[in-house]
């Protein structure tokens, strides 16, 4: 028989049960990937350019002896093609199938933040087809919306394409 007591430290461990977003941002549009999966975070070395790559697919870099293909986040989610900045940063992930991982260009990195699961919102369903193939979750951390990736579902279907 269950006690009213272990009901209550249940619920108090699943509350507080979270998830460390790494934030950041495309077209002035907020986003977080999990942390896990996340293998480092870059400044934008030279891009060598991939003949017959689709279009979301910006080129490859050799990063310590590796050569990692970068993907336009924002062109794979239909927010148009990213323009190289200062600010702008290459978010490395592990990816199976890729044993160098994948490259996400992303316009800038702005926080780690730590959120609740219970916070985490599904996806409304007027959300744009594209983007809802991507983004597996939303968060209101302050004034913002977070749309919560996942890249590692991004950077295997689409490598099959």
């Amino acid at each position: 028989m269950i006690k009213k007591s272990d009901i209550n430290k249940v619920d108090r461990k699943e509350s507080q049960e979270t998830v460390q977003l790494l934030t950041f941002q495309l077209a002035n549009v907020w986003y977080g990937l999990k942390i896990e999966g996340i293998r480092e975070i870059i400044k934008i070395s030279k891009i060598t350019w991939v003949p017959g790559a689709a279009s979301y697919v910006v080129g490859v870099i050799n990063h310590r002896g590796m050569i990692i293909p970068i993907m336009d986040i924002r062109e794979l989610l239909g927010l148009g093609k990213s323009e190289i900045t200062q600010e702008s940063r290459v978010i490395i992930v592990e990816v199976e199938n890729v044993p160098t991982g994948l490259g996400a260009l992303v316009d800038n990195i702005a926080d780690m933040v730590v959120v609740p699961v219970s916070e985490i919102c599904a996806v409304p369903l007027t959300i744009d087809k594209r983007k809802a193939r991507y983004v597996v979750g939303e968060v209101r951390i302050e004034e913002n919306l977070i749309g919560i990736l996942d890249i590692r579902t991004v950077s295997v279907e689409e490598s099959k394409r």
